[in-house]
């Protein structure tokens, strides 16, 4: 499948488990330096105004102990170590490998002390690009090791082999990615009928689970960490219902006010880029909220949000702003407030966009509590009607 584009690019690396997969993947294209670019993107401005209750909330913080002296305003994203590492056989037992992608194995291993289980990411070390590779694993490590979030999985310790070799150990997430779940719903309706299931139930379900992916990047863009590659792929869903936001192997760090910055190359997956990726100019956090809006249609939708017969005919379908239109694959009816939500989340324009991931999630808790959201404002009968009735 063809990934070529008219801006002949220096450097293309599949990366991820799902390398080479389909249309998925993620890609890294370098450009070469002096490439144009787009007019440029203004700061996020202030959030969107939530909408009136008239009432205020309780903003409190849950005591404990001041760890605030000790942490950092600013992640260290460098591939640097500053002592030498471990060897891994001296403390874990690799059990069995079960996943392979182009440029790393993940295996099952067991903690020989503690008794526990735990996933093993080791970089391949016969890949052409491995002094890149080596920088890039260790400085997702890094980042990864320091984004403590409940959605983020926890990174235990990086390790070296007798062949120089470097191995990630995290935690063992028991699930599945976002992507087979919503495979799975797909087939169960093709074989058994949707009438066979409660769909309303089961969107609420869906949007439970987008929720937390978005509680999650809210974190990250709170420690000025945009992801870049967000994709149902990247989602894991434990088998009691824990969410993760996996891979920030293409984790970017922003200037602490929100600064647009200008990235050189294209980085991420074709059908999740966002629109002002493509056209090369700088981003910013409502670059993830994009491709936040693009995986919330089709985790209502049941079908992607972005057509096309390969990579290229994906990234010009974004680039140009041709989206699908927001319609359910087995033909159940879209709320109006839900489909507002949607293409306010995926406006092409970036002042359009919810300018914060907070104002998304808000409005989507609205919606689904059955209040007015941001998105589609109320009418005065409306509003009547709702004070009346609940």
């Amino acid at each position: 499948m063809s990934t070529e584009t008219s801006y002949e690019p220096t450097t293309f690396l599949e990366t991820g488990d799902d390398a080479g997969a389909g249309m998925n993947r993620t890609i890294v294209v370098a450009m070469p330096d002096g490439m144009p670019t787009g007019s440029g993107v203004r700061s996020a401005g202030k959030a969107v105004s939530r909408a009136a209750t008239g009432k205020r909330e309780i903003e409190d913080l849950v005591g404990g102990v001041n760890i605030n002296p000790y942490i950092s305003s600013e992640l260290d994203v460098s591939s640097e170590l500053e002592f030498p590492l471990e060897r891994i056989d001296k403390k874990y037992a690799v059990l069995t490998a079960f996943a392979q992608g182009g440029t790393a194995t993940v295996s099952i291993a067991r903690d020989m002390n503690l008794r526990r289980l735990v996933a093993i990411k080791s970089l391949k070390m016969d890949s052409k690009e491995i002094a890149q590779l080596w920088s890039s694993f260790v400085a997702e490590a890094k980042v990864t090791a320091q984004l403590d979030h409940p959605g983020i999985i926890p990174i235990y310790d990086l390790f070296r082999d007798d062949e120089n070799g470097i191995h990630l150990v995290m935690k063992l997430v028991n699930g599945r990615t976002l992507r087979e779940y919503l495979r799975n719903i797909i087939m169960n309706y093709r074989v058994r009928g949707i009438d066979a299931f409660d769909e309303d139930l089961l969107l609420r379900k869906r949007l439970e689970i987008f929720l937390r992916v978005c509680d999650t990047i809210s974190y990250a863009h709170h420690c000025h960490v945009i992801h870049r590659d967000l994709k149902p792929e990247n989602i894991m869903i434990g088998k009691y219902m824990e969410v993760f936001v996996m891979d920030w192997g293409l984790g970017r760090i922003l200037a602490e006010d929100g600064t647009p910055e200008l990235v050189k190359g294209l980085s991420g997956t074709p059908r999740y880029f966002a629109p002002e990726v493509l056209r090369h100019e700088p981003l910013d956090f409502r670059s993830d909220i994009f491709t936040l809006g693009l995986i919330l249609q089709e985790v209502v939708t049941l079908q992607p949000a972005v057509d096309g017969k390969d990579d290229k005919e994906c990234m010009e379908n974004i680039r140009n702003g041709v989206i699908s239109p927001v319609e359910h694959l087995y033909h159940r009816k879209i709320d109006k407030s839900l489909l507002a939500i949607i293409q306010k989340a995926i406006a092409y324009d970036l002042q359009e966009r919810y300018q914060t991931v907070d104002d998304l999630s808000e409005d989507l808790r609205r919606y689904m509590a059955g209040l007015a959201v941001s998105a589609k404002p109320e009418s005065l009968w409306s509003r009547i009607m709702r004070s009346i009735f609940g």
